[in-house]
């Protein structure tokens, strides 16, 4: 489903490279989960697949296809079929739940439709659906801003679901609730992965609980990919391997979750 060779970018802020010659196959209806300290590269390698970021160098291939390297309105037809939720959401606060699930449907509707608010009968039964699968229903008409923090992230789930995608990219999609809804909100999330055979790839911190949402286990360090098994070969090496023997490690290996 995902096919990454070589690739390489650099942030013109920084010194050292962001990701460092990333090569990885994701195979269709993965859970994988990455881990890694924060700014090991986990966000730009996620960015990177659905062209958020512009890599350096390397190739991207989504289905067959190559995003990193072709001209923007086809990387657009292909990113249609990739969803992103985000660790804050993304969601327009003053806006409806609906309203925001609907945007989800944008880039399967023509920029003229678009323009003058026109959505087939298909693209509202579709929101209806997704609302419906996240347990959001009753709220469609509810602003996002009087919403808590787990109901805004089922909005940005319901919304990625709308878009009716292939590929669902999570960037620490939990890390702003509390444990109760982080937990709540990963098993929607990884359900409904595996009822529509949609292959997610996200990124966690906390080892225990990522181990629980994964079929596979990327680590990544310093840019570089040191870790790639089955959850339950990661040990106490690979921990370390990944963090170092830090604030990270204790934190999210040594204790776990």
């Amino acid at each position: 489903m995902i096919r990454i060779e070589n690739l390489t970018h650099k942030y013109k802020s920084r010194k050292e490279e962001a990701i460092k010659d990333i090569n990885l196959h994701i195979k269709r209806g993965e859970s994988v989960v990455l881990i890694g300290s924060s700014g090991s590269g986990k966000s730009t390698l996620l960015r990177c697949i659905n062209r958020l970021v512009e890599p350096d160098s390397g190739k991207i291939y989504v289905d067959g296809r190559d995003i990193a390297n072709c001209p923007i309105t086809e990387a657009q037809k292909i990113r249609s079929n990739i969803g992103m939720i985000f660790q804050h959401f993304n969601l327009l606060e003053r806006e409806t739940v609906f309203k925001n699930v609907l945007n989800g449907r944008l880039s399967h509707v023509s920029t003229l439709k678009t323009i003058f608010g026109r959505f087939s009968k298909e693209d509202y039964e579709i929101v209806r659906d997704s609302l419906k699968r996240v347990g959001l229903e009753e709220y469609k008409n509810e602003r996002v801003a009087n919403l808590s923090g787990g109901q805004k992230q089922r909005v940005a789930i319901a919304r990625t679901l709308s878009q009716k995608p292939k590929i669902i990219l999570a960037d620490e999609p939990v890390s702003a609730l509390d444990p109760k809804l982080m937990k709540e909100v990963m098993d929607l999330l990884k359900n409904i992965c595996d009822e529509k055979g949609i292959t997610l790839v996200s990124s966690l911190h906390f080892l225990d609980f990522a181990k629980r949402y994964s079929t596979r286990m990327i680590g990544i360090r310093d840019g570089r990919i040191v870790f790639d098994d089955k959850p339950e070969e990661l040990n106490e090496k690979n921990i370390v391997d990944i963090y170092g023997k830090t604030k990270d490690w204790y934190m999210y290996g040594k204790l776990g979750f």
